[in-house]
């Protein structure tokens, strides 16, 4: 049974996402202006939101919806590289960023490839029904890029 409780813990890690949306920046627009820091907020904000749609949708059994959320995240996942092309830290962007981009390129990666396997998961009917390990899966690849290119909150 899934509990108020266990939904606001999902909630953290979908606050987790939500941070990684903070730092970078806009879903649904192919135009993302690498200049506009708010498109990366928004972006991220965005992937957070579909993050909490997935547990939400995994928690409800519902497969078309969690792979419709996962493949709104791998989307996001593919333009996060091209936000940052500017060289132009803002918020909590850190430097290294744009000092080891080729890394930071194959986190984004990491993140459209695990989303990517959880929609492929659910369109074959094989994606469980814990929604914390299944948004595990996408969340890991969030905390990896965080640890080396988010800074803390100010």
């Amino acid at each position: 049974m899934f509990t108020i409780r266990k939904y606001t813990k999902l909630g953290l890690i979908a606050g987790a996402a939500l941070a990684l949306a903070v730092a970078f920046g806009t879903v649904g627009s192919s135009n993302v202006s690498a200049d506009d820091h708010g498109d990366r907020n928004a972006a991220m904000k965005s992937l957070g939101g579909a993050m909490k749609a997935l547990g939400g949708a995994v928690a409800a059994g519902n497969a078309s919806a969690a792979q419709a959320a996962a493949a709104k995240i791998s989307e996001t996942a593919a333009e996060i590289p091209g936000m940052f092309k500017d060289g132009k830290a803002a918020h909590r962007s850190k430097p290294e960023i744009w000092t080891n981009f080729g890394d930071f390129y194959a986190k984004a990666n990491n993140l459209k490839i695990a989303a990517d396997g959880v929609a492929a998961d659910a369109a074959a009917g094989k994606l469980g029904s814990d929604p914390k390990a299944v948004v595990g899966k996408i969340g890991a690849t969030c905390g990896a890029c965080h640890k080396v290119y988010r800074g803390p909150k100010v």
